[in-house]
């Protein structure tokens, strides 16, 4: 299973859904978090008042099972072609009143779950939208 941030920073920080996100962790038989993702947790824990260092969430995601996935340059160039679909298919508006469209850590993640044929947990409604219309070839697992 292919963790996308907003998954990992539920669980890490208690956001609701995190209960959830925990018990998908309790049952599959592995579950990564492409490496762009670690850096968006780190920045986005923090932001939320989590205090602790990088090393310190990177070991408390891999005391769950959590593995790192690197990035190839198969990856990137697919993340390239992901954010120019997104931003010509934008979702609904979101509450900051823009479209949906992927960040690139969205597009990083989308492309190594591509890549290594695994479902993604996401809160991001949006990428189940890609899904259903054919746009990324992964499924979507939201929380």
């Amino acid at each position: 299973m292919c963790l996308d941030s907003s998954a990992v920073v539920s669980l890490l920080i208690q956001q609701r859904g995190w209960q959830a996100v925990h018990a998908v962790l309790q049952r599959v038989d592995s579950a990564f978090l492409p490496c762009p993702g670690l850096a968006e947790v780190i920045t986005t824990t923090r932001e939320r008042g989590n205090v602790s260092t990088g090393p310190e969430i990177a070991e408390a995601l891999r005391g769950q099972g959590v593995e790192f996935a690197q990035s190839t340059e198969a990856d990137l160039i697919e993340a390239a072609d992901l954010l120019e679909m997104s931003a010509t298919h934008p979702g609904p508006p979101g509450r900051n009143g823009r479209p949906a469209t992927l960040s690139m850590a969205d597009a990083l993640i989308i492309a190594a779950a591509q890549r290594l044929g695994a479902p993604v947990l996401t809160r991001d409604r949006y990428w189940s939208d890609l899904a259903h219309a054919g746009l990324i070839r992964v499924t979507i697992h939201t929380f």
